[in-house]
């Protein structure tokens, strides 16, 4: 009896687990349906703030998820100066117009906004500066450069080239590589499924280490994604991140925690592929 309570339970917050994903799923299309034009973080000139930040200064004004709902929403069906929590933000870009979106489309794309794990908009604060210095103003140019370094530098600087492993220019297919990341999640679900941790913290894990792409393919990647590649790498890094989250999770055997790095790394990869498939579609051949 007890095996079966544990179990049903286990099913019920799995399935509360596959609503959050479907929800998150459906913030992200509609932020990038209605948002993403003006929140692109690689804009140059920029022409909205990044998602990053929104999510940073919104978190800081809100005690919990829900009143970050309301107060994004609040500002998005009706913008204006006072209304504004980003206020440096409105001073240099302006108040963005109305989007014109129902309300309850606003609140999924606020739920997304407040569950999503963006990459930090690096590019956002190049283009950002670049605007700054050609208006001569110097302190904000000091402010987002000051910012830029303590967030961005370290990820420019280039490590000690390592010696190359043994057939790295065709080794790590990316098709391979995303079939068996496939076959991880796949294996997580079920693993979540059931209350097996072990095979959670597996699975993640192998999300988490999964394979390098052969040199070749990361050159085709490269040159497929120009400018794009370096918040691809971001959006990479941040799928890496969860995942080793959810593989602590399991360690734990905490599964509310689980069950949410595991929805929000759902909603990064489908993010991440949103953004990016047709461009690799090629490679994948």
């Amino acid at each position: 009896m007890q095996k079966i309570i544990i179990l049903s339970v286990t099913m019920l917050l799995a399935s509360n687990a596959i609503a959050s994903s479907n929800d998150m799923a459906e913030g992200n299309r509609l932020f990038h349906e209605n948002c993403f034009v003006c929140h692109n973080a690689d804009l140059d000139p920029p022409q909205a703030p990044p998602m990053y930040g929104v999510q940073k200064h919104y978190k800081r004004a809100t005690a919990n998820r829900d009143a970050f709902i309301e107060k994004v929403t609040a500002f998005a069906t009706d913008p204006n100066e006072d209304k504004a929590i980003l206020k440096m933000a409105v001073k240099h870009l302006g108040v963005m117009p109305n989007p014109g979106v129902e309300e309850s489309d606003v609140r999924k794309i606020a739920a997304y906004i407040h569950d999503e794990a963006f990459a930090r908009p690096c590019g956002h604060m190049k283009a950002a500066m670049k605007k700054a210095k050609a208006e001569g103003d110097l302190k904000h140019f000091t402010r987002i450069k000051k910012n830029f370094n303590r967030k961005c530098a370290k990820q420019t600087v280039k490590a000690p080239a390592a010696k190359a492993a043994p057939n790295s220019a065709t080794a790590g297919s990316l098709k391979q590589i995303m079939q068996q990341i496939a076959i991880d999640y796949a294996d997580l679900d079920q693993a979540i499924l059931v209350g097996n941790f072990a095979t959670a913290a597996k699975a993640a894990h192998g999300i988490a280490m999964h394979e390098k792409i052969g040199l070749e393919q990361r050159m085709k990647i490269k040159q497929a994604l120009g400018t794009e590649m370096r918040n691809f790498k971001m959006r990479d890094d941040a799928i890496h991140a969860l995942a080793i989250k959810a593989e602590a999770a399991a360690k734990a055997k905490d599964m509310p925690l689980l069950l949410r790095h595991q929805s929000q790394m759902l909603s990064a990869c489908m993010a991440c592929h949103t953004s990016y498939r047709h461009k690799v579609m090629r490679i994948l051949k």
